[in-house]
């Protein structure tokens, strides 16, 4: 990360801190100079400490930081993930323009991948089994785990909107779900996906081994497996496991399991999302992949949100942020969003091997709105830690109960606002005198327990309406954010070597568990509790 600038934004916020965000947000322009669209999303960050001089020394951090040259390099297929030598091209996906930079060969693969994949949701869609289509398919068991799971859970929650198949993921390997998901279900109605890249993943194999055991015993081994179905970049292990060939979709090696949503990870999704469904929120990613690569720097929405982000980790010091979409259909939204923030730039080594002396990824966190005011929201207000917030509202809603709807954009720009003001304002003081006039004033206690300070920080994204093309852009906006953060931190987003150690550390456990005869490392200091586990079962 370029010092000089970082030094030069802590300096200026500590000159300029004294103006209180409730006073910014009257500025003229206020909402003209801090907010930007593209297509059918705005981002409005007028309730931030941003100024004019300081988006300007944080878009000169951009610039010093090659953050344009970095973008080319993804967007050409360069190795940009340096730690493992591959590309990250999930944008070849959904974006032609990248996808006819590759090889002929590879064009050919992704493109008949796709094809296949489509074919098969439009029979799931329909209630048949892809290659069976005389049997029927009522429900789809979607076995996964992180973005094998996260994305097209999200995805059909938000956009679902067939009653054939449903759809039932699996993802812990907790065996409580499993057990009751599958005493209510028919194996002659079911088909399932397992969908893991490497096809190795121990919670997702073992689901799967059980799942297929379950069907084998009720229709027999060879029409078990014709209701099988695998999405991995590992055919050998999936011909193994003896799924068959015909039901295989592949998951290409330049794509991350975070950034899987755009392939046949989301299969199951693709069948409840409608006719053209998925093809349209490919296509609202895309639009946002042309919009990072064109726009200028300041109109350019996931380089202002990754400077947002970085203004806030790094010169306020801020060390968490929340996500509240203020709509149902997103609640995933935050899950999604952990994996993708915080696997993707919780790192602490630059490209250079050298341990970094500055933070990168804060703690990312969040519920759906209005819930999350009667959960999350009394720390926001009155916590001694001030944590930046993105709100996300819709529009237009998919329903006709308007007022329903302008209450809930009404909190969503209320929060907004009460946490810019607090109770400074005489106009907030008098609503809670008129709501709550003996508030915090019982048993003699002093006007303090009702005031709120004010100046907590927040930005809004609101979306047009909901629908495949807007969702896309959404949430190619994120993974852009989370790119341009991790330029200028100067750290991989691509690896996630961090997820392995406790698996592996969980191998040498598990036979200790089984039988209390069986050593483990002394330095783990287990012992204890392990004889305390053995003694209780």
């Amino acid at each position: 990360m370029n010092q000089k600038f970082l030094h030069a934004l802590q300096k200026y916020n500590i000159n300029s801190h004294g103006k209180p965000l409730s006073e910014r947000l009257c500025e003229p322009n206020r909402f003209k100079n801090f907010s930007a669209s593209s297509a059918d999303l705005l981002l409005d960050f007028s309730r931030t400490e941003l100024d004019q001089q300081s988006l300007k020394l944080l878009l000169e951090l951009t610039e010093k930081s090659a953050v344009e040259e970095a973008l080319k390099r993804l967007f050409n297929g360069e190795n940009i993930n340096y730690t493992e030598n591959r590309p990250a091209l999930h944008m070849a996906l959904r974006s032609d323009d990248v996808l006819n930079k590759l090889d002929a060969i590879t064009v050919a693969a992704v493109t008949e991948n796709r094809q296949r994949m489509l074919k098969f949701a439009a029979r799931f869609a329909a209630g048949q089994l892809p290659n069976k289509p005389d049997q029927q398919v009522r429900h789809i068991i979607h076995i996964g785990i992180g973005g094998s799971v996260l994305g097209p859970r999200l995805l059909i929650e938000a956009l679902g909107n067939s009653t054939s198949p449903q759809v039932h993921f699996l993802s812990s390997v907790d065996a409580h779900f499993r057990k009751n998901l599958l005493a209510r279900l028919d194996p002659a109605e079911t088909a399932v996906i397992v969908a893991t890249k490497s096809f190795t993943t121990g919670e997702t194999l073992l689901h799967a081994s059980r799942v297929l055991h379950w069907m084998t015993r009720a229709l027999g081994q060879e029409a078990a497996l014709q209701r099988l179905f695998a999405v991995s970049g590992n055919q050998q292990a999936v011909e193994a496991f003896g799924v068959p060939q015909a039901n295989t979709l592949d998951l290409p090696e330049w794509v991350g399991g975070r950034y899987s949503i755009w392939s046949a990870v989301s299969l199951s999704a693709a069948a409840v999302m409608g006719e053209g469904g998925f093809a349209e929120f490919l296509r609202g990613a895309a639009e946002m992949d042309h919009h990072v690569q064109t726009a200028a720097l300041a109109e350019n929405l996931p380089v202002l949100m990754a400077l947002i982000g970085i203004w806030h980790r790094n010169v306020c010091n801020f060390p968490a942020t929340a996500v509240i979409p203020y709509d149902h259909r997103l609640r995933s939204l935050p899950a999604y969003l952990q994996q993708l923030v915080m696997e993707s730039n919780g790192k602490s080594i630059d490209s250079q091997n050298r341990r970094v002396d500055y933070d990168t990824s804060p703690v990312l966190f969040g519920e759906a709105g209005t819930d999350a005011q009667h959960s999350l929201f009394q720390m926001f207000h009155q916590g001694s830690d001030i944590v930046p917030l993105s709100f996300i509202g819709v529009i237009n809603p998919d329903h006709e109960d308007k007022e329903a709807h302008a209450s809930l954009l009404a909190n969503l720009l209320a929060q907004a606002t009460a946490l810019a003001t607090g109770t400074t304002g005489q106009d907030n003081e008098k609503i809670l005198d008129e709501v709550r006039p003996q508030s915090g004033r019982e048993g003699g206690l002093g006007h303090a327990h009702r005031q709120m300070p004010g100046g907590r920080p927040s930005d809004v994204l609101l979306l047009d309406k909901l629908t495949p093309f807007s969702l896309g852009q959404l949430l190619a906006l994120y993974e852009h954010k989370v790119f341009v953060e991790s330029v200028i931190w100067d750290i991989n987003p691509f690896d996630q070597f961090g997820v392995e150690l406790g698996k592996v550390v969980a191998k040498a456990i598990q036979p200790a568990l089984e039988d209390e005869s069986h050593p483990v490392p002394a330095s783990y200091g287990l012992d204890a509790i392990l004889a305390y586990i053995h003694s209780k079962k």
